[in-house]
Protein backbone atom coordinates (compact mmCIF):
# COMPACT_ATOMS: atom_id res chain seq x y z
CA UNK A 1 0.00 0.00 0.00
CA UNK A 2 1.18 3.38 -0.44
CA UNK A 3 2.00 5.25 2.35
CA UNK A 4 -0.59 7.34 4.28
CA UNK A 5 1.05 11.00 3.00
CA UNK A 6 0.73 10.07 -1.11
CA UNK A 7 -3.12 9.09 -0.47
CA UNK A 8 -3.78 12.14 1.43
CA UNK A 9 -1.50 14.64 -1.02
CA UNK A 10 -2.64 13.12 -4.05
CA UNK A 11 -3.26 15.88 -6.80
CA UNK A 12 -6.35 16.52 -8.82
CA UNK A 13 -4.57 15.37 -11.98
CA UNK A 14 -2.76 11.77 -11.90
CA UNK A 15 0.92 13.67 -13.36
CA UNK A 16 3.80 11.22 -14.01
CA UNK A 17 5.81 12.16 -10.58
CA UNK A 18 2.90 11.15 -8.83
CA UNK A 19 2.61 8.18 -10.68
CA UNK A 20 6.14 6.94 -10.31
CA UNK A 21 5.71 8.00 -6.37
CA UNK A 22 2.92 5.25 -6.65
CA UNK A 23 5.22 2.73 -8.78
CA UNK A 24 8.06 3.25 -6.18
CA UNK A 25 6.37 2.02 -3.12
CA UNK A 26 4.34 -0.39 -4.28
CA UNK A 27 8.01 -2.29 -5.73
CA UNK A 28 9.05 -1.54 -2.21
CA UNK A 29 6.18 -3.56 -0.49
CA UNK A 30 6.34 -6.14 -2.67
CA UNK A 31 7.44 -9.95 -1.78
CA UNK A 32 10.87 -10.20 -2.99
CA UNK A 33 11.25 -12.48 -5.78
CA UNK A 34 15.04 -12.91 -6.27
CA UNK A 35 15.01 -14.76 -3.19
CA UNK A 36 11.59 -16.13 -2.68
CA UNK A 37 10.95 -18.62 -5.41
CA UNK A 38 7.12 -19.49 -3.73
CA UNK A 39 6.01 -15.89 -4.23
CA UNK A 40 3.19 -15.34 -6.38
CA UNK A 41 3.88 -13.46 -9.77
CA UNK A 42 2.44 -10.14 -9.69
CA UNK A 43 -0.72 -9.27 -10.83
CA UNK A 44 -3.60 -6.67 -11.63
CA UNK A 45 -4.56 -7.43 -8.08
CA UNK A 46 -1.63 -6.20 -6.87
CA UNK A 47 -1.84 -2.43 -8.16
CA UNK A 48 -2.51 0.33 -5.94
CA UNK A 49 -5.76 2.07 -6.62
CA UNK A 50 -6.02 5.38 -6.93
CA UNK A 51 -7.61 6.52 -3.80
CA UNK A 52 -10.05 9.26 -5.62
CA UNK A 53 -11.31 6.34 -7.63
CA UNK A 54 -12.03 3.57 -4.70
CA UNK A 55 -13.35 6.26 -2.52
CA UNK A 56 -16.77 6.19 -4.85
CA UNK A 57 -16.84 2.45 -4.78
CA UNK A 58 -19.77 0.75 -2.77
CA UNK A 59 -19.52 -3.06 -1.67
CA UNK A 60 -22.22 -3.70 -4.54
CA UNK A 61 -20.08 -2.35 -7.43
CA UNK A 62 -17.09 -4.67 -5.55
CA UNK A 63 -19.08 -8.14 -5.64
CA UNK A 64 -21.56 -7.84 -7.77
CA UNK A 65 -22.35 -6.53 -11.61
CA UNK A 66 -25.57 -8.55 -11.96
CA UNK A 67 -27.38 -5.91 -11.12
CA UNK A 68 -25.77 -3.18 -14.25
CA UNK A 69 -28.58 -2.56 -16.67
CA UNK A 70 -28.53 -4.44 -20.32
CA UNK A 71 -27.82 -2.63 -23.65
CA UNK A 72 -30.29 -2.71 -26.25
CA UNK A 73 -29.22 -5.15 -29.20
CA UNK A 74 -29.83 -3.29 -32.15
CA UNK A 75 -29.34 -6.05 -34.67
CA UNK A 76 -32.39 -7.60 -32.43
CA UNK A 77 -34.44 -5.02 -32.01
CA UNK A 78 -34.49 -3.95 -36.12
CA UNK A 79 -35.22 -7.90 -36.96
CA UNK A 80 -38.48 -8.00 -35.35
CA UNK A 81 -41.52 -7.28 -35.74
CA UNK A 82 -43.03 -3.83 -33.99
CA UNK A 83 -45.61 -4.48 -31.39
CA UNK A 84 -49.22 -2.78 -32.88
CA UNK A 85 -51.47 -4.98 -31.26
CA UNK A 86 -55.12 -3.65 -29.32
CA UNK A 87 -55.78 -5.35 -25.74
CA UNK A 88 -58.87 -3.34 -27.31
CA UNK A 89 -59.23 -1.81 -30.48
CA UNK A 90 -58.55 2.02 -30.63
CA UNK A 91 -57.94 2.15 -27.58
CA UNK A 92 -55.57 0.15 -25.42
CA UNK A 93 -52.43 -1.32 -26.93
CA UNK A 94 -50.93 -4.06 -25.80
CA UNK A 95 -48.30 -3.88 -22.82
CA UNK A 96 -49.24 -0.04 -22.33
CA UNK A 97 -50.36 2.30 -19.73
CA UNK A 98 -53.83 4.33 -19.90
CA UNK A 99 -54.62 7.06 -17.60
CA UNK A 100 -58.30 7.45 -17.81
CA UNK A 101 -59.94 10.75 -16.24
CA UNK A 102 -63.41 12.02 -15.92
CA UNK A 103 -65.53 14.42 -14.07
CA UNK A 104 -67.94 13.08 -11.49
CA UNK A 105 -70.99 10.72 -12.75
CA UNK A 106 -69.24 10.61 -16.29
CA UNK A 107 -68.98 6.62 -16.24
CA UNK A 108 -65.92 5.61 -16.33
CA UNK A 109 -66.45 2.92 -13.90
CA UNK A 110 -69.16 1.58 -15.84
CA UNK A 111 -67.66 1.68 -19.06
CA UNK A 112 -64.35 0.09 -17.63
CA UNK A 113 -66.36 -2.50 -16.10
CA UNK A 114 -67.77 -3.27 -19.48
CA UNK A 115 -64.16 -3.27 -20.71
CA UNK A 116 -63.00 -5.73 -18.35
CA UNK A 117 -65.57 -8.46 -18.40
CA UNK A 118 -65.49 -8.42 -21.99
CA UNK A 119 -61.53 -8.84 -22.10
CA UNK A 120 -61.58 -11.96 -20.13
CA UNK A 121 -64.63 -13.45 -21.89
CA UNK A 122 -63.10 -13.24 -25.04
CA UNK A 123 -64.42 -10.32 -26.69
CA UNK A 124 -63.53 -7.01 -28.50
CA UNK A 125 -65.12 -4.31 -25.93
CA UNK A 126 -65.78 -2.03 -28.60
CA UNK A 127 -66.45 -3.70 -32.09
CA UNK A 128 -67.49 -6.91 -30.54
CA UNK A 129 -64.92 -9.14 -32.62
CA UNK A 130 -63.64 -12.37 -31.09
CA UNK A 131 -60.04 -12.31 -29.05
CA UNK A 132 -58.23 -14.08 -26.83
CA UNK A 133 -59.52 -14.19 -23.69
CA UNK A 134 -57.36 -12.62 -21.11
CA UNK A 135 -56.82 -12.87 -17.21
CA UNK A 136 -57.28 -9.37 -15.93
CA UNK A 137 -56.58 -8.01 -12.82
CA UNK A 138 -59.52 -5.34 -11.27
CA UNK A 139 -58.56 -3.18 -8.18
CA UNK A 140 -62.09 -1.47 -6.54
CA UNK A 141 -61.77 1.02 -4.07
CA UNK A 142 -65.28 2.45 -5.22
CA UNK A 143 -68.33 0.08 -5.31
CA UNK A 144 -70.12 -2.39 -3.37
CA UNK A 145 -70.71 -5.90 -4.19
CA UNK A 146 -74.28 -4.82 -5.06
CA UNK A 147 -73.15 -2.44 -7.13
CA UNK A 148 -70.32 -4.73 -9.31
CA UNK A 149 -73.67 -7.34 -9.74
CA UNK A 150 -76.17 -4.73 -10.40
CA UNK A 151 -73.82 -3.57 -13.22
CA UNK A 152 -72.81 -7.08 -15.14
CA UNK A 153 -76.48 -8.40 -14.77
CA UNK A 154 -76.99 -5.23 -16.50
CA UNK A 155 -74.78 -6.08 -18.93
CA UNK A 156 -75.47 -9.99 -19.93
CA UNK A 157 -72.94 -11.05 -17.87
CA UNK A 158 -73.27 -14.62 -15.65
CA UNK A 159 -70.23 -16.18 -13.64
CA UNK A 160 -68.96 -18.78 -16.78
CA UNK A 161 -68.24 -15.53 -18.57
CA UNK A 162 -65.92 -14.13 -15.53
CA UNK A 163 -63.72 -16.87 -15.07
CA UNK A 164 -60.93 -14.98 -16.16
CA UNK A 165 -62.06 -11.48 -14.60
CA UNK A 166 -60.30 -11.43 -11.03
CA UNK A 167 -62.24 -8.77 -9.35
CA UNK A 168 -61.41 -7.28 -6.02
CA UNK A 169 -63.21 -5.05 -3.99
CA UNK A 170 -61.75 -2.28 -1.42
CA UNK A 171 -58.65 -4.73 -0.73
CA UNK A 172 -56.12 -4.52 1.98
CA UNK A 173 -52.82 -3.88 0.56
CA UNK A 174 -50.15 -1.65 0.70
CA UNK A 175 -49.78 1.64 -1.07
CA UNK A 176 -48.19 1.21 -4.54
CA UNK A 177 -46.06 4.57 -4.19
CA UNK A 178 -44.02 2.05 -2.39
CA UNK A 179 -42.01 -0.84 -2.47
CA UNK A 180 -44.44 -2.89 -0.61
CA UNK A 181 -47.20 -2.17 -2.88
CA UNK A 182 -45.44 -2.21 -5.99
CA UNK A 183 -43.98 -5.41 -5.04
CA UNK A 184 -47.51 -7.14 -3.51
CA UNK A 185 -49.21 -6.42 -6.44
CA UNK A 186 -46.76 -8.03 -8.86
CA UNK A 187 -46.84 -11.38 -6.81
CA UNK A 188 -51.12 -10.74 -7.08
CA UNK A 189 -50.55 -10.40 -10.92
CA UNK A 190 -48.47 -13.47 -11.12
CA UNK A 191 -51.07 -15.76 -8.72
CA UNK A 192 -53.98 -14.64 -11.06
CA UNK A 193 -51.62 -14.47 -14.55
CA UNK A 194 -52.99 -11.86 -15.55
CA UNK A 195 -51.93 -9.65 -18.47
CA UNK A 196 -54.11 -6.73 -17.71
CA UNK A 197 -54.74 -4.97 -14.37
CA UNK A 198 -57.23 -1.95 -13.62
CA UNK A 199 -57.17 0.27 -10.82
CA UNK A 200 -59.96 2.38 -9.87
CA UNK A 201 -59.07 5.45 -8.64
CA UNK A 202 -55.70 5.83 -8.64
CA UNK A 203 -55.63 8.25 -5.50
CA UNK A 204 -57.01 5.67 -3.19
CA UNK A 205 -54.05 3.45 -4.38
CA UNK A 206 -51.11 6.00 -2.92
CA UNK A 207 -50.00 6.82 0.42
CA UNK A 208 -48.61 10.04 -1.03
CA UNK A 209 -49.89 14.02 -1.57
CA UNK A 210 -52.48 14.16 -4.41
CA UNK A 211 -51.01 17.23 -5.41
CA UNK A 212 -47.28 16.29 -4.87
CA UNK A 213 -45.21 15.37 -8.21
CA UNK A 214 -43.40 12.81 -5.66
CA UNK A 215 -46.00 10.67 -5.13
CA UNK A 216 -46.69 9.57 -8.58
CA UNK A 217 -42.98 9.69 -9.88
CA UNK A 218 -43.14 7.43 -6.54
CA UNK A 219 -46.21 5.28 -7.99
CA UNK A 220 -44.04 4.95 -11.35
CA UNK A 221 -40.71 3.81 -9.93
CA UNK A 222 -42.66 1.13 -7.59
CA UNK A 223 -45.39 -0.04 -9.55
CA UNK A 224 -45.35 1.50 -13.19
CA UNK A 225 -42.28 0.49 -13.96
CA UNK A 226 -42.41 -3.51 -12.82
CA UNK A 227 -45.45 -3.56 -14.46
CA UNK A 228 -44.12 -2.32 -17.72
CA UNK A 229 -41.05 -4.46 -17.17
CA UNK A 230 -43.04 -7.73 -17.24
CA UNK A 231 -45.24 -6.10 -20.20
CA UNK A 232 -48.81 -5.75 -18.35
CA UNK A 233 -51.15 -3.26 -19.44
CA UNK A 234 -52.12 -1.19 -16.81
CA UNK A 235 -55.45 1.38 -16.69
CA UNK A 236 -55.52 3.42 -13.86
CA UNK A 237 -58.93 5.75 -13.25
CA UNK A 238 -58.78 9.17 -11.63
CA UNK A 239 -60.86 12.32 -10.88
CA UNK A 240 -61.14 15.50 -13.31
CA UNK A 241 -60.13 18.78 -11.31
CA UNK A 242 -61.26 22.10 -10.70
CA UNK A 243 -60.08 23.05 -14.53
CA UNK A 244 -62.03 20.95 -17.16
CA UNK A 245 -59.33 18.48 -19.26
CA UNK A 246 -57.20 17.95 -16.30
CA UNK A 247 -56.94 15.29 -13.94
CA UNK A 248 -57.51 16.20 -10.31
CA UNK A 249 -54.08 17.11 -8.16
CA UNK A 250 -50.02 17.06 -9.25
CA UNK A 251 -49.42 18.07 -12.60
CA UNK A 252 -46.79 15.22 -13.31
CA UNK A 253 -49.67 12.65 -12.49
CA UNK A 254 -49.78 11.89 -16.06
CA UNK A 255 -46.48 11.94 -17.20
CA UNK A 256 -45.28 8.58 -16.56
CA UNK A 257 -48.23 6.70 -19.25
CA UNK A 258 -48.61 5.84 -22.74
CA UNK A 259 -51.83 7.62 -23.10
CA UNK A 260 -54.24 10.07 -21.23
CA UNK A 261 -58.11 9.71 -21.99
CA UNK A 262 -60.46 12.00 -20.77
CA UNK A 263 -64.17 10.48 -20.79
CA UNK A 264 -67.06 12.54 -21.26
CA UNK A 265 -70.46 12.18 -22.33
CA UNK A 266 -72.27 12.84 -25.62
CA UNK A 267 -75.69 12.55 -26.81
CA UNK A 268 -75.94 8.67 -27.26
CA UNK A 269 -73.40 7.26 -25.15
CA UNK A 270 -69.55 8.69 -23.93
CA UNK A 271 -66.66 9.57 -26.24
CA UNK A 272 -62.89 8.84 -24.91
CA UNK A 273 -61.37 12.09 -26.20
CA UNK A 274 -57.13 11.70 -26.24
CA UNK A 275 -55.29 14.29 -24.07
CA UNK A 276 -51.77 13.21 -24.86
CA UNK A 277 -50.13 10.18 -26.04
CA UNK A 278 -46.48 8.89 -26.62
CA UNK A 279 -48.19 6.48 -29.64
CA UNK A 280 -48.25 8.10 -33.66
CA UNK A 281 -51.03 5.47 -34.44
CA UNK A 282 -54.14 6.14 -31.59
CA UNK A 283 -56.99 8.18 -32.72
CA UNK A 284 -57.82 11.38 -31.44
CA UNK A 285 -60.87 10.28 -30.35
CA UNK A 286 -63.21 6.91 -29.78
CA UNK A 287 -67.13 7.36 -29.77
CA UNK A 288 -69.19 4.76 -28.01
CA UNK A 289 -72.79 4.06 -28.39
CA UNK A 290 -74.32 3.30 -25.43
CA UNK A 291 -77.43 0.81 -25.57
CA UNK A 292 -79.69 -0.49 -22.57
CA UNK A 293 -80.54 -3.99 -23.40
CA UNK A 294 -78.21 -5.32 -22.89
CA UNK A 295 -76.31 -2.53 -21.17
CA UNK A 296 -73.26 -1.90 -23.74
CA UNK A 297 -70.61 0.49 -25.00
CA UNK A 298 -69.70 -0.38 -28.84
CA UNK A 299 -68.71 1.26 -31.63
CA UNK A 300 -68.70 0.23 -35.88
CA UNK A 301 -66.91 0.05 -38.72
CA UNK A 302 -67.99 3.29 -39.40
CA UNK A 303 -65.44 5.10 -37.12
CA UNK A 304 -62.75 4.19 -38.89
CA UNK A 305 -60.25 6.69 -40.13
CA UNK A 306 -60.12 8.49 -43.79
CA UNK A 307 -58.41 6.83 -46.35
CA UNK A 308 -58.92 3.26 -44.81
CA UNK A 309 -61.15 1.36 -47.70
CA UNK A 310 -59.04 2.72 -50.42
CA UNK A 311 -55.95 1.22 -48.27
CA UNK A 312 -57.47 -1.73 -48.03
CA UNK A 313 -58.74 -2.25 -51.47
CA UNK A 314 -55.07 -1.68 -52.57
CA UNK A 315 -54.18 -4.29 -50.87
CA UNK A 316 -57.10 -6.55 -51.55
CA UNK A 317 -55.18 -5.89 -55.57
CA UNK A 318 -51.95 -7.04 -54.58
CA UNK A 319 -52.90 -10.29 -53.09
CA UNK A 320 -51.44 -9.10 -49.32
CA UNK A 321 -52.64 -12.18 -47.08
CA UNK A 322 -55.17 -11.11 -43.75
CA UNK A 323 -52.19 -12.00 -41.62
CA UNK A 324 -49.51 -9.61 -41.98
CA UNK A 325 -47.83 -7.14 -40.67
CA UNK A 326 -47.62 -3.81 -41.11
CA UNK A 327 -43.91 -4.32 -42.24
CA UNK A 328 -44.65 -6.74 -44.52
CA UNK A 329 -47.55 -4.87 -45.95
CA UNK A 330 -45.10 -1.76 -46.68
CA UNK A 331 -42.71 -3.61 -48.49
CA UNK A 332 -45.64 -5.61 -50.69
CA UNK A 333 -47.17 -2.39 -51.34
CA UNK A 334 -43.97 -0.69 -52.31
CA UNK A 335 -42.89 -3.68 -54.83
CA UNK A 336 -46.64 -3.12 -56.52
CA UNK A 337 -45.85 0.27 -57.04
CA UNK A 338 -48.27 2.23 -54.09
CA UNK A 339 -47.29 4.22 -51.56
CA UNK A 340 -48.13 3.02 -48.03
CA UNK A 341 -49.34 5.96 -46.48
CA UNK A 342 -49.93 6.98 -43.13
CA UNK A 343 -48.92 4.55 -40.82
CA UNK A 344 -52.35 4.41 -38.17
CA UNK A 345 -54.18 4.33 -41.90
CA UNK A 346 -52.60 1.31 -43.25
CA UNK A 347 -52.23 -0.84 -39.80
CA UNK A 348 -56.45 0.27 -39.67
CA UNK A 349 -56.75 -0.85 -43.41
CA UNK A 350 -55.04 -4.51 -41.83
CA UNK A 351 -57.38 -5.12 -38.77
CA UNK A 352 -60.73 -3.78 -41.01
CA UNK A 353 -59.62 -6.09 -43.20
CA UNK A 354 -59.59 -9.26 -40.66
CA UNK A 355 -62.75 -7.60 -39.38
CA UNK A 356 -64.67 -7.41 -41.94
CA UNK A 357 -63.77 -11.31 -43.66
CA UNK A 358 -64.44 -12.49 -40.10
CA UNK A 359 -68.00 -10.51 -39.84
CA UNK A 360 -68.89 -10.58 -43.67
CA UNK A 361 -66.93 -13.22 -45.56
CA UNK A 362 -65.17 -10.58 -47.34
CA UNK A 363 -62.75 -7.61 -47.07
CA UNK A 364 -63.37 -4.15 -46.52
CA UNK A 365 -61.96 -2.94 -49.64
CA UNK A 366 -64.49 -5.68 -51.55
CA UNK A 367 -67.32 -4.78 -49.79
CA UNK A 368 -70.56 -3.03 -51.54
Amino acid sequence: MPPEHLINNAPDELDEDYLKGLLEVSNNDAPDRSTNDDAPPLTDADAPEDPRVASHRTDTDKTDTILLPDQIDWEALYAREPHTDWLVEDFWPVGRQLHIFAPRKAKKSLVTLWIAGNLASGLDPFTGTKCEPIHVTYLDHEMTEDDVLERLEAMGFQPDDLTRLHYYLLPSMPPLDTPDGGGRLMRLLERDQSKAVIIDTLSRVVKGEENSNDTYQAFYANTGRRLKQAGISLARLDHEGHEAGRSRGASSKADDVDIVWRLQATDDGVAFVRKASRISWVPERVDLTQRDEPLSFTTGLQSWPAGTAAKAKELDKIGAPLKISKRQAVLMLKGNGYEPGRHDVLLKAIRHRQIARTTSGTTLGTTP
